[in-house]
This record gives structure tokens, sequence and C-alpha cells, in this order.
């Protein structure tokens, strides 16, 4: 069905303009970015290290109303993240011109939204199974679907291709022993902690092929107000890490699922040009959607937590190959 087709979408010039009006779709966008940003900040950040904060009336009181600030936000985020991919998966749909191609994704998005509710519904392992590998073959046929479109530059090709490539070796970890689990087996699926570290330093090259397709060009437009804030961020997390080890890296598995196995300064060098290429392309004319897939997939993390974190690395790749600019289909 890939081979089918991807062509198709590549000789195209424009993706075919959908009944939701580009301007109100990237408001929606914008207000998706900022309530998986808000959820990250407030339940996977605040909550998780007020835990290490001297008890307190005031500090359980902060605690309580950011826990449910960031509830609401997931809430909301999750719902939006839906309804996003919906549209965006129907889109390509309708830009598809072979009948197989368009029922195969169509029968991928609806075995994908019926994985997702009954996981949600019923935490069932078979439920899970069939969320993520409707995801998975979902990420891998549409990342190259729009990674073969050519609007997109060479260098975003391969930081795509790189991002695609870390979820699923992380996806071959998670579904391998999800199988082991519904096959009622005892061995560990083959070379899983060494599939999910090669995934993980495949993010980092992941940032490191982002800078130089959407950084390198515009990392001026940073200012220094800009580079001051990503220098501020990489020196905190250089600090955190005196903090005691157990802390630090329970901290970055549960919010980014990095394990921190390769040195930290390899770690710090990615974050810096990734955090760089989003803040100059989120002040450069044109760099918005660039911008907002860029920190979908940071608030994804390495391994998903939560089923949403899926639908947003989805729609990161999707709006870092400019499919979500149905009025300005040249790259920005």
């Amino acid at each position: 069905m890939l081979g089918q087709f991807a062509p198709r979408l590549t000789a195209g010039r424009q993706f075919a303009r959908p009944a939701l009006d580009p301007a109100l779709f990237r408001q929606l966008a914008a207000a998706l970015l900022a309530a998986a940003l808000a959820e990250t900040l407030l339940l996977r950040l605040a909550t998780r290290i007020g835990v290490h904060l001297p008890r307190g009336a005031a500090a359980s009181s902060g605690i309580e109303v950011a826990s449910l600030l960031g509830t609401i936000a997931l809430n909301f985020t999750s719902i939006l993240a839906v309804a996003l991919t919906v549209v965006l998966l129907a889109t390509l749909a309708a830009r598809l011109e072979e009948p197989v191609a368009k029922l195969g994704l169509a029968i991928l998005l609806v075995a994908m939204l019926a994985g997702l509710g009954l996981s949600l519904a019923t935490g069932a392992p078979e439920a899970d199974a069939l969320f993520g590998l409707t995801m998975t073959l979902l990420v891998v046929l549409v990342g190259i679907a729009l990674v073969n479109r050519k609007e997109v530059p060479p260098a975003g090709r391969v930081a795509l291709g790189l991002m695609v490539a870390a979820y699923l070796c992380y996806q071959y970890y998670t579904l391998g022993h999800l199988a082991v689990q519904l096959l009622d087996y005892t061995a560990a699926p083959p070379l899983a902690i060494s599939v999910l570290r090669a995934g993980e330093a495949l993010v980092l090259l992941a940032a490191g092929a982002a800078f130089w397709a959407w950084g390198l060009g515009r990392w001026r437009n940073a200012g220094v107000a800009g580079m001051a804030l990503v220098a501020g961020l990489v020196l905190a997390v250089a600090l955190s890490s005196l903090a005691p080890s157990s802390t630090i890296s329970i901290l970055a598995l549960w919010t980014t699922g990095m394990s921190f196995f390769l040195p930290l300064p390899l770690y710090l060098a990615a974050l810096a040009l990734f955090l760089l290429t989003v803040v100059a392309s989120w002040r450069s004319r044109g760099g918005f959607w660039t911008c907002a897939g860029l920190l979908l997939l940071l608030v994804a993390g390495y391994m998903p937590e939560a089923t949403y974190h899926h639908l947003l690395l989805l729609l990161g790749i999707a709006f870092l190959s400019g499919m979500a600019r149905w009025d300005a289909p040249l790259p920005d």
C-alpha cells in the first residue's frame, strides 16, 4: 500500500483544502500546544518535583492546585488531539488518489480510535496492543508519505526519519512486552533493552538533525533574549544533575522518557540545539508550524507516557512536514 500512495503524494503541489478554515486550524493547534505545555509543567513536572520539597500547608495547597489545573489541561488536550488527528488524517486520505490507499488509511484510523477508546475504558492489554500497533503503522506510513513530499528539504527528511525510527524502537520495546504478556511467555523480547537504548541515541541525533534542518538558517532570529532563555534552561538541567542520581533519573524518565545512559554532555548539547531551533522558529516569519511540531514532539517525549502523547507525536511529525499549511504549501 505504501508503494502505491507515496509517489502520488510527492507529485501534488498542495494538499486539498479541508472544510476547516486554515486560520481556525492554526488557532486550534496553538490551543493544543498551550494546553499540552500546561499539562507537562503542572501535572508531570510540578507535582513530581513537589514530592521532593519540604512539607507544609502552602506547598501542599500549591501541589493540589497544580494537579487540578494539570488534569484539566490533560483532558482538554486529549480531546483536542484526537479531533485534530482525525482532521489531518482525513485530509491526507482525501489527498490520496488510489481507493485502496484511502481504504487502508481509513481502516487504520478507525482501528486506532477503537483501540484508544477500549484502552481508556477497559485498560485491557489487547486494547493497548491494538492502539499501539495501529499508531505505529500510522506514524510509519504517514511519516514516510509526508517525508517524500518535495516541499520537505533533505535535512528535514533526515530529521523526520530519525524521529520515526526512534519511535519505532520504543514501540518495539512496548509492543514486544505486550505480546509476551498476551501470549503468556516468560522470555523478554529479543534485544529489547538494546533497541530501546538505540532509540534514545536516535533521539539525540534527531535533535541535531532538527537544528540542521530548521535552526541552522535562522538561529540568529532567536536574539539575545532567546539565547539567554535556552542557556538558562540547559544550565538548569545541568545543575539538576548534581542532585541525587535517583531523583534526576526518575524525573527525566517520567517526563521525557530519557534514561540518561549516555554521557550527560550529549543530552545537554541535544537539548540546547533543539530548544534553540524552537525559539528561532517561533521568532521567525512563517515558523509557527515548525515551532509547534517540535514542541509537540518534546512534550510527547521519547517514551509517550499517556495514549494522547502518541497523538501529539503524530501531529508533531505532520506539522513539521508542512501538512497543516494548506494555504501555503511551500516550506516556511
